[in-house]
């Protein structure tokens, strides 16, 4: 049974004050039980109604959802066959779209596209069909998603369920319901498990070693998960049940509503604990996360203006610390279903769980980037993603990894926490580039040349080899992404062309990449960067000092001009934009005139080599003033060129 579902299932986190009820008919019991939330005990009851010969639609759907809410899909699917005509237009619409979901998570696949092209039949409005119906080929495309993951099953895992982790200086704190004698007989009638609490886990040389129980002061006999905390450590927003005093503070239904709840550090204690002005006893609001500035609060809710069961919102943390409206994100990214578990990236990606979405099974992991216009929401992939429920991932970019976690089989729990390591995801594309490899002086088809294409960040994607007619075929998986082509081959040095991938899918881009000899290679206005295939000159930060490591391709500079002494030069100085425009044309001045001063202490005649600083003015990509980039973004900026301007 997995907990997660009292966070992600009907997104009530119902908690019901029981009173003694006396004892009635099966059935009827079974129903108050599953009004009541109290699902795992329903299950029971509904079985034993069935075992003495009930039989009606009313049980499968509510026995059916009580499955569906613990995660049990195999069982949902079991129930919800039975709610399905044999033409299927009879059909209750949103048992079909359930049915489809459990389908996925067995893996009958073919089954479940046939019940959706019928959901779409009766509500080609709902944006769960119009998706489907849009990516149809989703496994192909989920198939071709080059992301490889490396993942561990957390060694601070329990037998009990552990999702939402977060990043907390250097350690993770989630939550779980594992038992640690505190609280011991807190028991949550959904699942019959115990209430969740947030924990912590710190990494050792090889895993993540449990340390216990995080901040007592926040944990009470009410559920609370899902934290976001401030760059600094100091404050953190979390959920937990609408609560007085520690207990459940349940409205006019008996239910207990998520909210989300900030808290300061103070003398090593979380101290002044309040509640979102946001928050309501009417709906719920959970699972939050700060973007990078911190000046922006995601989450999840089912308030007024939800597309679906529950949806991502944002609102507005102003300077003063009040806050903004929230604003849904809109059906581009919410459905009719579920998204939940928001998390924002560094480089402004929206990572969320969602089942409106077309994926694998239960609840998959999407993204997108908020900053691209007309940006796609993507599937994960496989690894990632499986069958069952996958959600709360975290990730940090810098480093290539990340956290999440999911219910598949295999675990430790009903809900365990998985580490990742790979490249962050790519947008899928099925865009085609054909390309030729040609001798730039005589124009003929050059065979058997390789080439690699790398992104914008000089990460290697893709090689592959010119065939005998000089040509290459290759897809990208980025859209409006820079790619950088770069073809070698014997007697030539490497030739080099920039693109961007194409914006639609099934669009073919045609790209020519010419070779030249070593001779044309240093003519004048060529850069001898290319052609001594120098790598960075680095300097000390902030600083036009050179550094020890850039004198081997310094002397090879200075080797060349010695034995070409016709030869001249001018020594381009290049910087990001993380500073001021007029600072860093300055600094790349000074860059510039200590690079040519190396050269002339080597030996070359000042005459022949001048040194021009261009600060920020050449970007070869899109880090400008205003736009956030990660330090490999800013790193490609940071270059110097020696361009032959006489010979």
């Amino acid at each position: 049974m997995k907990i997660h579902k009292i966070i992600i299932g009907s997104f009530l986190l119902a908690i019901t004050h029981f009173t003694a009820i006396a004892q009635t008919k099966q059935l009827t019991e079974a129903d108050r039980l599953f009004n009541t939330k109290a699902y795992a005990l329903a299950i029971d009851a509904y079985t034993k109604a069935i075992e003495k010969g009930e039989t009606s639609t009313d049980i499968y759907k509510k026995l059916g959802d009580a499955y569906y809410l613990n995660a049990n899909y195999k069982e949902a699917a079991n129930c919800y066959a039975k709610l399905i005509t044999p033409d299927l237009k009879n059909s209750d619409s949103e048992y079909l779209f359930k049915y489809a979901q459990t389908l996925r998570s067995t893996g009958n696949y073919t089954e479940a596209d046939k019940i959706m092209l019928q959901f779409n039949a009766i509500k080609n409005k709902d944006l769960r069909a119009s998706k489907f119906i849009e990516k149809q080929n989703y496994l192909e495309r989920i198939k071709n998603i080059a992301q490889k993951y490396i993942l561990t099953n957390l060694e601070s895992n329990s037998v009990e369920s552990d999702f939402a982790p977060s990043f907390y200086k250097d350690t993770l704190v989630f939550s779980s319901a594992r038992d640690t004698g505190f609280l011991i007989n807190n028991v949550h009638e959904w699942n019959n498990r115990p209430f969740l609490n947030l924990h912590t886990a710190k990494k050792d040389s090889s895993n993540f070693m449990y340390l216990g129980s995080f901040a007592k002061e926040l944990n009470t006999k009410t559920h609370e998960s899902s934290t976001a905390f401030t760059k600094d450590g100091k404050t953190v927003y979390f959920t937990r049940n609408n609560s007085e005093n520690g207990k459940f503070s349940p409205d006019k239904n008996g239910l207990s509503r998520l909210k989300i709840y900030k808290a300061t550090l103070e003398n090593g204690k979380w101290a002044n604990v309040t509640e979102l002005p946001f928050n309501s006893d009417e709906y719920s609001v959970a699972n939050p996360t700060l973007n990078y500035e911190e000046d922006k609060l995601y989450f999840a809710s089912d308030m007024p203006g939800t597309l679906g069961a529950s949806d991502i919102f944002v609102v507005a943390i102003n300077s003063d610390g009040s806050f903004g409206t929230p604003q849904n994100l809109g059906a581009n990214i919410n459905t009719e279903g579920r998204e939940t578990f928001p998390y924002i990236s560094e480089s402004e990606t929206l990572y969320f769980a969602s089942d409106g979405h077309p994926g694998l099974g239960g609840l998959d992991i999407f993204y997108i980037n908020l900053q691209q216009e007309n940006a796609e929401v993507a599937n994960m992939g496989k690894g990632i993603n499986s069958k069952q429920d996958d959600f709360s991932l975290i990730v940090n970019e810098s480093k290539n990894e990340g956290y999440f976690a999911s219910n598949r089989p295999k675990g430790k729990g009903s809900d365990d926490i998985y580490t990742f390591i790979g490249d962050p995801p790519l947008q899928s594309l099925n865009a085609k580039v054909n390309g030729i490899v040609i001798d730039k002086t005589t124009k003929q088809l050059v065979a058997n040349a390789t080439v690699t294409i790398y992104d914008y960040e000089n990460n290697n994607l893709i090689e592959t080899v010119s065939d005998e007619n000089g040509a290459f075929t290759t897809a990208l998986n980025l859209p409006e992404k820079k790619y950088r082509f770069i073809a070698k081959s014997n007697g030539y040095t490497d030739a080099v062309k920039y693109m961007y991938s194409p914006k639609n899918e099934n669009e073919i881009e045609e790209v020519v990449l010419e070779l030249s000899n070593s001779k044309e290679a240093t003519s004048v206005g060529s850069d001898l960067s290319n052609y001594l295939k120098l790598k960075s000159i680095y300097f000390d930060t902030n600083s036009s000092y050179l550094r020890v490591e850039s004198y081997p391709d310094l002397n090879k500079v200075a080797n060349y001009m010695l034995e070409n002494p016709t030869v001249v030069i001018e020594v381009g100085a290049h910087t990001d934009s993380t500073e001021s425009d007029t600072y860093n044309l300055w600094l790349s001045n000074r860059r510039a005139k200590s690079t040519v001063k190396y050269l002339v202490s080597k030996g070359v005649d000042a005459s022949r080599i001048t040194g021009i600083g261009f600060g920020e003015s050449q970007l070869l990509n899109k880090c400008k003033n205003g736009v956030k980039c990660s330090n490999e973004e800013h790193a490609v900026n940071r270059r110097s060129e020696f361009i032959i301007i006489n010979k």
